[in-house]
């Protein structure tokens, strides 16, 4: 998220594995090379900027909540990647509520996320369709964008997130945004045929009261709908980065800067085993899973060339995806991933 007010976030929880439990880990990436990662990252993003506006563009491209020097390790029994360690939980729900960026980016955001939702809410559609009237509850609404792409569905779509900012612009674009715990929310038990979570379960501290909360908000047979950046594809470009020659090394931290994988400034990333795994035990069943790539960064501030190198290098990591991804678990080149899942009936769960 963008840059906040107050002190910055500072790692001190040893955490284990949100999955397993497991206390075994291996570092995929360390402390020094995420803050190398993050330097480069930054010089990226304002080399590929027009002139006089560097200093305000970088949210969601080099500035995250999420930047402090950490290792990034995985769990040598399941598999998940995380932050270790990481800032105590209420330090980061109150540094996502402070999140600042401004009336030209939140604009520039929320056209970007829009860009990415229409075509994921007429996915959806097809699992709402025999559903009169559908509920839509978004965890972590940011700008709004599948908000408005729920509402052009003609969906009752809603909103829970704690930023201040982000829900005063989703407010003045006529969205219902709720600035509640989710855990603690003022909808009733099943009160939604789908719960979307996009981009935000990655950046939950712990994910388990979330989902208990998400069982409970679910009607029998509604879908839980999940983006996230793939671990197992940051995993496997840290290797990389470490032995590739200068041209293909360059190429590929590009393409990484692109899909905000550079300095992994995210809590968890999850995969499809890691996922399975944990909803298994909420009662969630995938039907559903798609390999993408990061929503869009290029705007009104970004330089012609940059467009270009933005759009072709996700086409090739598209491409490169595609052919990684015959079977979803072994969708290890997939950058972002989407996963669907429904909600048992209690009988079976």
């Amino acid at each position: 998220m963008g840059e906040s007010e107050g002190p910055r976030l500072e790692p001190q929880v040893e955490v284990a594995c949100v999955v397993c439990r497991s206390a075994e880990r291996e570092v995929v990436a360390s402390a020094a090379e995420l803050e190398a990662q993050v330097r480069y990252l930054r010089r990226f993003h304002v080399r590929r900027m027009r002139a006089g506006v560097e200093r305000d563009g970088l949210e969601e491209r080099a500035e995250f909540t999420q930047d402090y020097a950490t290792n990034v390790v995985a769990c040598t029994a399941c598999g998940l990647v995380f932050r270790d360690p990481r800032p105590p939980a209420a330090a980061i729900t109150e540094a996502y509520a402070r999140d600042t960026y401004g009336p030209e980016r939140l604009r520039a955001l929320h056209a970007s996320q829009l860009e990415l939702f229409r075509p994921k809410a007429r996915k959806l559609r097809r699992w709402l369709a025999a559903r009169p009237d559908p509920v839509v509850i978004e965890i972590g609404s940011f700008v709004g964008g599948f908000l408005a792409a729920a509402r052009e569905q003609g969906w009752q779509a809603f909103g829970i997130d704690p930023g201040e900012e982000v829900g005063a612009f989703c407010a003045l674009l006529g969205l219902s945004v709720l600035r509640e715990n989710v855990e603690a929310c003022s909808f009733p038990a099943n009160a939604a045929d789908c719960v979307a979570i996009w981009s935000t379960f990655d950046q939950l501290p712990t994910p388990h009261p979330t989902l208990a909360a998400v069982q409970k908000l679910l009607r029998p047979g509604g879908l839980l709908a999940l983006r996230f950046p793939n671990g197992a594809c940051f995993r496997r470009a840290a290797g990389w980065l470490r032995g590739s020659p200068r041209p293909l090394g360059g190429l590929l931290r590009a393409g990484l800067a692109w899909n905000n994988l550079l300095g992994f400034p995210y809590l968890f990333g999850y995969s499809a085993p890691t996922l399975d795994r944990l909803l298994a035990r909420y009662g969630f069943e995938r039907v559903g899973f798609r390999a993408d790539v990061l929503v869009r960064l290029a705007d009104a501030q970004t330089k012609s060339w940059a467009k270009w190198e933005e759009r072709s290098l996700k086409a090739l990591w598209r491409a490169a995806s595609a052919v990684d991804f015959a079977e979803p678990r072994g969708a290890a080149l997939a950058p972002w991933c989407d996963a669907y899942y429904q909600l048992r009936p209690l009988r079976e769960a």
